[in-house]
């Protein structure tokens, strides 16, 4: 099953993840991509073999509503940590020179379509075989690799000094508060991320969700909502018992690469992909 949980702030991805194990007795559960603890917003959460399906909903785009003040500095980019006062004089001095219109061109010359990116210390990634926020909380010295990633919208929402309010809809692995340091920067000033919220997962948005404490067994989200881009193979009794023996059928008709949902009698019981003409079992699930 899948859940679409509206994530309030001052809670971490795996403290929801905790809690709604403990609320449905459940032992399989996973999520998509994580919300930072202060963030708020949809969190996808799989369970049982549902969580099968984690690694094709990761690739979805995400938009996300947030902002930042260019007049104070955050080591964690947020407000996580203490902040850091940005001397009065050049405040004013920049006030009179950042516009509204300044900060539109700006978004429309270098944050449309594909940038490079540094994701922040303080983020969940990886670094040997350990969280990148641990190191950096321990003091350790470590570098953090550059990724592509795709801008595919963006609105700027308002701007009153020194708040900038964005709107952005970003391909997975965007780290939305590497997009305000790097905006910060081309101002020529500091920044730290004062509200971030996550309000879409590809066409998914936030009529679907539930806060945790509302959400019951029975509040699911269907497959096919979150995986429209999937046909479906209806197959017999004896097409199910091979499939999930791992073993290849032909069809004529089926697209090269394509990937089906293979359903009995209504339900999805496995995800395939088509080659030449034979459907290659991904995933299999009760």
């Amino acid at each position: 099953m899948f859940y679409l949980l509206n994530k309030h702030s001052w809670v971490t991805s795996f403290g929801i993840i905790y809690q709604l194990r403990k609320k449905f007795w459940i032992k399989k559960i996973g999520h998509t991509w994580t919300l930072d603890p202060l963030a708020t917003g949809l969190l996808l959460v799989a369970t049982g073999n549902s969580t099968k399906l984690i690694p094709y909903l990761d690739k979805k785009e995400k938009t996300y509503i947030f902002s930042f003040n260019i007049n104070w500095l955050s080591p964690t980019w947020d407000l996580e940590w203490a902040i850091e006062y940005v001397d009065d004089k050049i405040l004013k001095e920049k006030e009179k020179t950042i516009t509204k219109e300044l900060i539109q061109e700006i978004i429309n010359t270098k944050f449309n379509w594909k940038i490079t990116q540094i994701p922040p210390k303080y983020s969940a990634i990886k670094v040997d075989w350990k969280r990148a926020y641990e190191l950096a909380r321990n003091w350790k010295e470590f570098e953090m690799k550059k990724r592509e990633i795709e801008i595919l919208s963006s609105k700027l929402i308002s701007y009153n000094f020194p708040e900038i309010k964005l709107e952005m809809t970003v391909t997975a692995w965007t780290y939305i508060r590497t997009i305000a340091e790097d905006i910060s920067r081309e101002l020529g000033l500091e920044w730290y991320v004062t509200y971030l919220h996550r309000s879409k997962i590809g066409s998914i948005n936030e009529e679907l969700s539930k806060k945790l404490e509302l959400i019951e067994e029975w509040d699911y989200i269907d497959e096919n909502i979150l995986f429209p881009e999937f046909s479906k193979i209806e197959v017999s009794s004896k097409q199910l018992e091979d499939i999930f023996n791992w073993k290849e059928l032909t069809f004529d008709w089926l697209i090269e690469w394509e990937k089906y949902f293979i359903t009995f009698e209504g339900k999805n019981k496995s995800l395939v992909e088509a080659k030449d003409w034979k459907i290659v079992v991904i995933r299999n699930w009760l």
